[in-house]
């Protein structure tokens, strides 16, 4: 029976609503080929099968940015339609996604595209004349069910569908190889148990853009953007056990769907958002630290350390290049030097991308395979911090943010002597305090926490700033230093002199300017003082 058939052939006939849990395994065909034997023992595969898939849209691509995908695929003598919430930010790496399922008669849309109201009204109104071929896909597919171990819950069914073909968009083709591992009963850590015995046996990648994903992307519906997580919205009074499921399960995700976005090199966004949760996994390491396993939060931040330090240069570039450059050559549109700057700059922004190449080999899906897993069977838990697990959020909210401000108003003491280089250390106290007040916020609702994070917020984009006034000129040394045999030397020279100066006036406004932003910050009322009088711990 091929994949989707079995458990969602209900769901076909009743047109009904199906959750789909699914992992998607990419590499060429001959490390999928091991795995594949790894997994399913010989005569346990169904035979092989032709998919042939259309998906349809509006031609300004509605339902997309409406979070949904629309198919008709030729199944054997049936033609099955299909719509998902695949939205173009559902990257992570196990997707959960529901979809509504059902057989037609003609290779053409029918509507209504989903019983659900609510799907209906998110869409609008919709007519058969406005939907067309935006691509298809031509996939030889073979199945198989396998049993897996699932820790604490006996065993779990996974689907394995091995897939290879190619998505095509007008005269434009992508290539399929990939590993589907898909649930059919038991817990989701399952999948992970099984990606990773796979993995171990051939070099495999965590692969995010679904076919769907990487069908507009042909089609020019959209690109590889990078994606900024919504804040974490966590209900008053939720237990600690449970806020850590939520918060590194929010990090692991935003990993995941940010990764596409720094290997296409086609949005800075990703690199920076990465790097957003790859800060934010280490900053709920430290806050949390007293209640998780102290190897598995050793290893979780060697490896966030590590992958911060790997995106790092291009970070640097990418802020280099549109922000502060770009700033300047705005100022003056005609200075030559400048070009010749910015043509130089994009050199070495693309050598330091080269480093990124690094999330494509297996010690970074080894990383996101374990991190998944972890937070899965909430690795967190054992007998002996149960009691501080269970207890809620808030009453550890106090203490640890009374910390953390008490550092920073150290590091800030008499603000106007400060150096360069205390003014970083400072910047870097205050972005793992905001991290931390965002955590517990929403447990302290009548300290009004917006007020405080706010006036934070803003104290620490001041100084972000005098760090790339202070970055752009370690990236101007090393441009100079890496062109010294160019021709434009001396054109180079004169542009970064004009950045280097425009950057010094600027920061001289900065210094001023930032002065009345940590006073106003520290007259700030801590919010879980005044919303949780004696709640310290």
């Amino acid at each position: 029976m091929g994949k989707g058939d079995g458990h969602a052939r209900a769901a076909a006939e009743e047109g009904s609503s199906a959750l789909e849990v699914e992992l998607t395994l990419g590499g060429d065909r001959a490390a999928l080929d091991r795995g594949w034997r790894t997994a399913v023992p010989a005569g346990g595969e169904e035979p092989v099968q032709r998919l042939r898939s259309t998906y349809y849209d509006t031609g300004d691509f509605r339902l997309r940015r409406c979070g949904f995908t629309l198919r008709i695929r030729e199944d054997g003598e049936r033609l099955v339609q299909t719509l998902k919430s695949d939205g173009p930010s559902s990257a992570a790496a196990v997707l959960k996604r529901n979809e509504w399922t059902r057989t037609v008669k003609k290779p053409v849309p029918s509507l209504p595209v989903a019983p659900d109201p609510a799907v209906r009204d998110a869409v609008g109104p919709l007519e058969s004349a406005e939907l067309a071929p935006a691509f298809s896909t031509d996939v030889m597919r073979r199945t198989a069910m396998v049993e897996v171990a699932a820790p604490n819950h006996g065993t779990a069914l996974v689907e394995l569908a091995l897939d290879s073909g190619e998505i095509k968009a007008n005269e434009r083709r992508d290539t399929v190889s990939e590993l589907e591992l898909e649930l059919v009963e038991g817990p989701a850590s399952a999948l992970y148990e099984l990606a990773m015995t796979l993995q171990a046996s051939a070099p495999l990648r965590i692969q995010t853009a679904s076919k769907a994903k990487r069908g507009y992307v042909l089609a020019g519906g959209e690109g590889y953007a990078g994606y900024k997580a919504p804040a974490l919205a966590f209900a008053q009074g939720i237990s600690v056990d449970k806020a850590l499921g939520k918060i590194f399960r929010a990090c692991a995700d935003q990993c995941s769907a940010n990764h596409d976005a720094v290997l296409d090199r086609s949005d800075p966004e990703g690199v920076h958002q990465f790097r957003v949760a790859l800060r934010r996994m280490r900053s709920a390491l430290v806050v949390f630290k007293t209640v998780l396993p102290r190897e598995d939060a050793a290893w979780l931040e060697q490896e966030a350390s590590r992958l911060i330090d790997l995106l790092g240069p291009a970070r640097d570039w990418d802020v280099f290049i549109t922000e502060t450059l770009a700033t300047v050559r705005a100022a003056r549109p005609d200075d030559e030097t400048l070009g010749r700057l910015a043509e130089a700059a994009e050199v070495e922004r693309a050598r330091a991308y080269e480093q990124a190449e690094a999330l494509r080999a297996p010690a970074y899906t080894e990383f996101l395979l374990r991190f998944g897993r972890w937070i899965e069977t909430a690795g967190w838990r054992d007998e002996a911090n149960r009691p501080v697990l269970d207890q809620s959020l808030a009453s550890l909210g106090g203490r640890l943010l009374n910390k953390r401000h008490t550092r920073v108003l150290k590091r800030g003491r008499d603000f106007e002597q400060l150096s360069d280089a205390d003014l970083h250390r400072l910047r870097i106290s205050l972005k793992k305090l905001r991290y931390a007040g965002e955590f517990f916020a929403a447990q302290f609702p009548d300290g009004k926490p917006r007020t405080y994070i706010r006036a934070l917020r803003r104290l620490q984009d001041e100084l972000g700033w005098l760090n790339d006034a202070a970055v752009a000129e370690r990236c101007l040394k090393e441009l100079l230093d890496t062109q010294r045999e160019s021709n434009y030397l001396a054109a180079l020279g004169v542009g970064a002199g004009q950045v280097i100066g425009w950057n010094a006036r600027a920061r001289e406004e900065t210094r001023t300017r930032i002065v009345e932003d940590w006073r106003a910050f520290a007259a700030t009322d801590p919010y879980w003082r005044a919303g949780a009088a004696g709640s310290h711990g």
